[in-house]
This record gives C-alpha cells, structure tokens and sequence, in this order.
C-alpha cells in the first residue's frame, strides 16, 4: 500500500509552529509584514513551505493574506475585538453549559491544574505562556464538551484574541476568574455560568469602541525582509 509523503508537511508544520511562537513571544507585532522570501531564508526551507505554513495561520486569524501583495501579522481594531468577543461569548456558554452536564471528577481536577498553572503564567509575566496556559484552560473545557465543530469554531475563533490580550497586559485582570469557572463547572446554574463567562470574556478596554479611533500599522519599508531572530531554522 503506497503511502504519502510526509516530509513538506512535516517542514510546514514547524515553520507553522516557530512563526506561531514568534507571533505569541510578541516578536513578530501585529500589523507587522511576513515576506516569504525572508522568512524561507531566515528558516532555510523553501518559499513554498513559508506559504502553506502562512496559510495555516491565516485559518487561526493570526495573519492576514492579500493576494498578490503582502501578508501581515494580524492587527485588529476595537470593532473587530468586540465582534469577535461577542461571537465567542455565545460559542463558549454552550460549551461550558454542555461541559457541565459531562464533566467528570477527574476531569474537573486537571482543569484546576490549569487555572492554577494560567495563575503562575500572569505572575511570571510571561506572555507566551499565558496565551498557551489560557489556550491550554478553554481548549479542555471545550473537549469535554464533546461538541467537535464547537472546538473548531472557538480554536480559530479565540487564538488572536489570546494573543491581543495577553500582548496588551490586559488579561491580566482577568485571570482571578479562572478558579471561579472551575467552580461554575461544578456548582453553576445556567445564570450565573452565563454571568461569570461575560465578566471573563468581554475587554473592559475595547467596550467604548465607538469613541475611540482603530490604530493603524505602522507602514513597513518595500523589501524589508522580517527575520525571526530568536527561532531556530528548521
């Protein structure tokens, strides 16, 4: 039985994971420009395994694809943050409300070994890990849910909102909570999952969205290639 090939995809998934962890680490900024040809350099593999990696990331919402023109790190403004926020408000009720009818004693335990370690990533003041702590939290909860297109939807959903804001600092004031939903999975009614939820999800910085102006990127130098400088080439 012939089998495919595995190596280009093996290649695509780690410039996938580096550009990703770049992108986590705060090295890569949003609005920032990804040129192909500079990161296929800076990663020595080819042009074509940057672009299915890019791609990748797109469906993450990490990066934005123009076609024929650039791609850039994804910046989005305070209306898109809120649209974004209010989607995956609806999305994650559901979940944690099917979560909670199938959530087992040991189950609840490993997720309050994630609230605890998502804690120590705020106090670390540690962005990278407090994206993938936060990540790591929300993704058993979906699991447990069982809801398999629930999860698809929240991982692409929610990956560049983890990123905004663990990178702006605000999430930080958020992080108390987690032991609180642990807690709302065990003894929560609908009501006040719902409630603990908005006070979790929704950014008190970006809810006067109306008021304030998006900010734009800072416009990158034709031909200025990004290197990754702390990633290893793969």
């Amino acid at each position: 039985m012939p089998f495919q090939p595995v190596k280009a995809e093996s290649l695509s998934a780690q410039v996938f994971e580096t550009i990703r962890n770049a992108i986590f680490r705060g090295e890569l900024k949003p609005g920032e420009t990804l040129r192909e040809l500079g990161l296929a350099k800076s990663l020595n593999v080819s042009q074509a395994t940057v672009r299915e990696a890019l791609a990748h990331l797109e469906q993450f919402g990490l990066v934005v694809r123009t076609p024929n023109r650039s791609t850039n790190v994804t910046a989005f403004s305070n209306q898109e943050v809120v649209q974004r926020e209010r989607i995956r408000l609806a999305l994650e009720c559901l979940a944690f409300l099917e979560a909670r009818e199938k959530i087992t004693p040991d189950q609840l335990e490993g997720l309050t070994s994630l609230s605890q370690n998502a804690v120590e990533a705020m106090n670390a003041g540690d962005p990278a890990a407090l994206i993938q702590a936060e990540r790591n939290f929300h993704s058993a909860v979906w699991h447990i849910s069982g809801n398999t297109v629930l999860v698809r939807m929240l991982d692409q959903l929610t990956t560049p909102l983890f990123v905004r804001r663990a990178m702006n600092g605000n999430r930080l004031a958020h992080m108390a909570d987690y032991p609180g939903l642990v807690d709302q999975l065990k003894h929560g009614d609908k009501d006040s999952i719902v409630a603990a939820l908005k006070k979790h999800i929704l950014d008190p910085d970006v809810g006067l969205e109306q008021q304030q102006q998006p900010q734009q990127p800072a416009a990158e130098e034709e031909g200025q290639a990004v290197v990754i400088g702390s990633a290893n080439p793969v």
